[in-house]
Order: structure tokens, then C-alpha cells, then sequence
């Protein structure tokens, strides 16, 4: 069964929304019980209900007690080191989003590059309005390009010395 993509929004409708919390509460319970059974490691959740002033605990009191006395041990410096408030997720998720669009531009860069040398071996001509930088990004790119067709020259050598 696959995931199927919704809308995130908050459900106006009482009756809807307490049915809708209590079967994602159930599911948490039972993912927690999942991890803990298959990989032993030690999991647990805290749950507030708007309708509830008692916090519900998932997979029992005193195993919640236990991974929090055991969080708690730690210095406070391995404590934050685990935490993140949704500020930090929301900036993490912003790096992680630049960081991919940065290496899109790059490949996209060097296949535009690519597409320029190609160009200019068919036809001699530099196509279009090309900037100083791009010609400089040019020059490394086939600089590069020519160390990478020496190294597979000296090693079709090397392995024609070693057949013989």
C-alpha cells in the first residue's frame, strides 16, 4: 500500500478530528512498539490530548521514565546535540535545499559547458554571449577533461604493459 499525498490542514469538524487524532495516536503507539521489538532500540513518546489533561505514554510509564532519566544523564552539551526545535529543522531543511540547488547549478554549469565544447569542435565557433567567467569556467573544464584523458591513457598503457 502506498503513501498517498494530502493537504495538511487543521479539521474543523469535532467529532472528524478526535476520531482522525485517535488513529494517528494508535499508529504512533504501534511504530514505537515496532522499532523497539525490531531494532531494541529504546523509544518512547509523550502524547497531550486537547480533550485529555493526563499526557498519554507510549509504550509504558516507566520505560518513558527510563529514556528520559537515561537523556538526562548525558552532559548537556550531548543532550542539544539531539534536539531541534522546529526554527533548527526549518533551517536545516533551508541548508539542505541550497546545498541541492547549489549542485544542480553545477551540473547544469558543466553540461552547459560540455554543450559549448561541442559546439565549438562542430562548427569553430563560440555559440552565444559567453561572459569572461564562463570562459574561464571553459578553460577549467577542459583542462580538467584533458587530465582525465591522460590518466586513461597512462592506464590503457599500464594494463597493455601488464597483458604483455
Amino acid at each position: 500500500m502506498t503513501g498517498r499525498n494530502m493537504e495538511l490542514e487543521y479539521i474543523v469538524k469535532d467529532s472528524k478530528r478526535k476520531s482522525s487524532f485517535q488513529k494517528r495516536k494508535n499508529g504512533i503507539s504501534k511504530k514505537i512498539n515496532e522499532i523497539t521489538t525490531l531494532s531494541g532500540a529504546n523509544v518512547c513518546a509523550i502524547i497531550y490530548d486537547e480533550n485529555n489533561p493526563r499526557a498519554t505514554v507510549c509504550p509504558s510509564k516507566e520505560e518513558v521514565q527510563m529514556v528520559l532519566d537515561k537523556f538526562r544523564s548525558f552532559p548537556e552539551s550531548e543532550q542539544r546535540k539531539s534536539m531541534v526545535d522546529h526554527e533548527g529543522y526549518v533551517r536545516q531543511s533551508i541548508e539542505k535545499a541550497r546545498e541541492k540547488l547549489k549542485k544542480e547549478k553545477d551540473k547544469s554549469k558543466k553540461k552547459e559547458m560540455n554543450n559549448q565544447i561541442y559546439h565549438f569542435i562542430q562548427t569553430g565557433e563560440i555559440d552565444g554571449n559567453v561572459s569572461e567567467s564562463d570562459l574561464e569556467d571553459l578553460s577549467s573544464l577542459i583542462v580538467t577533461n584533458i587530465k582525465e584523458v591522460d590518466q586513461r591513457i597512462e592506464w590503457s598503457q599500464a594494463q597493455e604493459e601488464t597483458d604483455n
